[in-house]
């Protein structure tokens, strides 16, 4: 008798043990996780490549190579920028990735935005920045149409998720600094707009650091006005948006040791949405590399995991949802030939400043 007791409070108590785990397996098997990609590519064409320089990179053979390298790494996901004007060899190594957005020209005329999905991509919509600042220098950011690109990714099961991919004014100077903080102005009007009927992923190169400060107002206008989350902050910096003593003393602050470090320019934010619940899993900095081991890109790039799981507050929407057609090619030869016209125009009006750019006397 004391035996089958023995064994019952055995089985009992084995029982316990094994339920937690239970639980847990089954809360984890009613979410969906996902894998994201966040990077500049610097598409953007080199002199030194254009003039055949011997210790150039050049740039096919590396938007070729880089291609390959995602393709392999199988993210669900790839949010890019500064994709301009080689995107031919980038996107023909994507094979596994058959969702893509629209390719919007090299410069000049180019928004360098696109996303390449393993999921249905949807309502794919460009903004362009309302204010940007520098022409020849300061980042010359008015001579390409920066902006946000915004998608519907559908994970399936009734999870959709809004993307947004932006490419915010560069440069820390007090005019740059301005026209970036009316980017995140507009781009947080954009997301309050449309309202918190999914969750929310807003990824790209923000040219911002939360840990310098409010200048651009990342925390007043997305962290606080939107109340989006940074995943880097809340893994790595414990969910604190206002100390970032340890990674200053240990790392260093300067734009030397964060870049593609801590608190880069590469960012994933994110909020519920819709009754489904996200939770950042990993965050971290990578690099893809060229065949002589040098960084592909002047930037690094961000990777990420998220788990969506629905709440009991759950409810499917009712947006309709249809796959963006090209833009037809008079409408696009037309729109590049107006951003060339009104680069040239600029161009000439800062024509002092290009010939002190360019070192002519």
């Amino acid at each position: 008798m004391k035996q089958l007791k023995k064994a019952l409070v055995f089985l009992l108590c084995a029982l316990c043990a094994l339920l937690p785990c239970a639980l847990g397996a089954s809360a984890a098997d009613g979410g969906k996780t996902v894998s994201v990609l966040c990077y500049n590519v610097a598409g953007l064409p080199s002199i030194d490549d254009l003039l055949g320089k011997p210790d150039a990179q050049h740039l096919t053979t590396n938007q070729t190579l880089l291609g390959r390298q995602l393709n392999e790494s199988a993210y669900d996901v790839i949010a890019v920028q500064e994709d301009f004007n080689y995107h031919r060899y980038l996107a023909d190594g994507l094979t596994s990735y058959p969702n893509k957005t629209h390719h919007t020209g090299g410069v000049p005329g180019g928004d360098g935005l696109n996303v390449f999905a393993r999921v249905p991509v949807y309502n794919e919509t460009r903004t362009a920045w309302e204010q940007l600042y520098g022409v020849i220098d300061d980042g010359a950011d008015e001579m390409t149409p920066k902006g946000v690109l915004y998608t519907v990714l559908d994970f399936g099961d009734g999870i959709l998720v809004d993307l947004y991919d932006i490419h915010a004014d560069a440069y820390g100077d007090a005019g740059s600094c301005a026209a970036r903080r009316d980017n995140f102005r507009q781009l947080a009007e954009m997301i309050q707009k449309r309202g918190a009927d999914r969750p929310v992923i807003v990824t790209g190169d923000f040219n911002a650091s939360i840990h310098q400060g409010n200048d651009d107002g990342l925390y007043e206008l997305l962290y606080a006005g939107c109340g989006l989350k940074d995943a880097w902050v809340e893994l790595h910096n414990d969910g604190n948006y206002e100390n970032f003593d340890y990674w200053e003393e240990t790392v260093g602050g300067g734009w030397p040791d964060y870049w593609g470090v801590w608190d880069s320019l590469e960012k994933f934010l994110y909020r519920d949405g819709g009754g489904i619940h996200v939770e950042a899993n990993t965050f971290a900095y990578t690099d893809f590399l060229d065949d002589q081991g040098r960084s592909i890109s002047d930037h690094k790039a961000a990777e990420a995991t998220f788990t969506f799981t629905k709440t009991d507050a759950f409810a499917e929407s009712d947006e309709a949802l249809s796959v963006t057609p090209a833009p037809k090619t008079r409408d696009f030869i037309l729109k590049k030939l107006f951003v060339i016209l009104v680069d040239l125009i600029k161009a000439l009006m800062h024509f002092d400043e290009a010939k002190a750019y360019l070192g002519i006397k």
